[in-house]
């Protein structure tokens, strides 16, 4: 039997356009084709599928939407679909408010008791219960941020972009781009509320987008869009102590360009992170033995903006989402380098801005 991936794509659209797109990867040729599209989903722009692989959660990123009676309602929203094991298609959505304007990313728990929302626009986190038939429960928590920077143009105001479960489960980070903070907050011992539990600084102006924890657990690393840096910090027990801060960027580089997303490889030799201007997919290495970063390597993703990326599970394969150049492009990962390579294959989709693989 060939091995395979199964890939979900994310795009923004109109409610009428393709919004999530699914791929099947044949790893033993690197081919891959898409297998289905859907709509009925506006700016789908951040995906999760949970482990069993039977639901598939999205993010509608806007200011408005309609309701289930049809009016028109502020804010974003988030859906969930069932999948079917057998053809793997999505079944009919279902669709919460996420009670702020353009949510933009989602996590759950790795219990996947909870999941949590980020809207961008709407300065909050909406935590969610998910309910035993996999389908999440009205929203029951809501935390509201307070606070900006010095980038008058992008840090006026809070903005809430990403939210990121610890591998235990016991707390939430949330890397505010407005603020430069990475908020926490904390699980209780029934595990039914969360509460606020204490908070990091960036440097002024690096505006903090996503985290990615180390295989370890012992490290966290934030990717700061607006100054194009990675900033390492130690981990325990729901505290960040920030160490060390690294350019993402090649030192002869003098254009405009803004970080997105970032993963750490499954063996933890390596970051991963997207430079949207550059356009290229930055390696750092991870030292062994002292954890400190080191640039290792630029390669172009082969198109305009890529604004998200994926590692498959094994750490093999790397797949990049173009959104202004409407492509999605697969490359194998060198296993000494870490250097993502071109593996050949280019799909053509519309906007796309996020990808899972599973």
């Amino acid at each position: 039997m060939t091995a395979s991936y199964e890939i979900w794509i994310g795009a923004y659209g109109a409610k009428n356009e393709v919004g999530i797109t699914r791929v099947e990867l044949l790893t033993e040729t690197a081919e891959w084709v898409k297998t289905a599209e859907y709509g009925n989903i506006e700016n789908a722009s951040f995906l999760r599928v949970n482990k069993r692989g039977t639901r598939l959660y999205a993010v509608s990123e806007t200011d408005e939407h309609i309701d289930a009676d049809g009016d028109k309602t502020e804010g974003g929203q988030l859906a969930s679909f069932p999948i079917d094991a057998d053809t793997r298609k999505l079944g009919p959505g279902q669709y919460h408010p996420t009670h702020g304007a353009h949510p933009c990313h989602l996590s759950l728990t790795p219990s996947e008791d909870w999941l949590a929302v980020s809207n961008y626009s709407g300065e909050s986190v909406m935590l969610y219960p998910v309910r035993s038939d996999e389908r999440p429960g009205p929203p029951s928590i809501r935390f509201r941020h307070t606070g900006s920077g010095p980038n008058q143009d992008r840090q006026q105001g809070p903005h809430p972009h990403s939210v990121t479960f610890s591998p235990d489960g016991q707390y939430l980070f949330v890397a505010d781009l407005g603020m430069d903070k990475i908020m926490t907050y904390a699980r209780d011992t029934e595990g039914s509320q969360w509460v606020a539990h204490d908070a990091a600084s960036l440097e002024p102006g690096a505006g903090p987008r996503h985290l990615a924890f180390h295989p370890s657990g012992n490290a966290v690393y934030a990717v700061n869009e607006l100054d194009s840096t990675v900033t390492r910090f130690a981990y325990e027990a729901g505290k960040l102590t920030r160490q060390e801060t690294l350019s993402t960027l090649p030192p002869s580089f003098t254009g405009e360009s803004w970080c997105a997303e970032i993963a750490a490889s499954p063996d933890g030799r390596f970051l991963y992170v997207s430079n949207r201007g550059h356009d290229s997919i930055g390696v750092i290495a991870i030292d062994e033995q002292s954890g400190k970063l080191s640039p290792a390597g630029y390669v172009s993703t082969r198109g305009k903006f890529p604004r998200h990326f994926a590692l498959s599970p094994d750490g093999k394969w790397l797949v990049a989402a173009n959104q202004n150049s409407d492509s999605v492009v697969l490359f194998r990962i060198e296993p000494q380098s870490g250097l993502p390579v071109f593996a050949g294959a280019e799909l053509a989709v519309t906007k796309p801005v996020c990808v899972v693989i599973r």
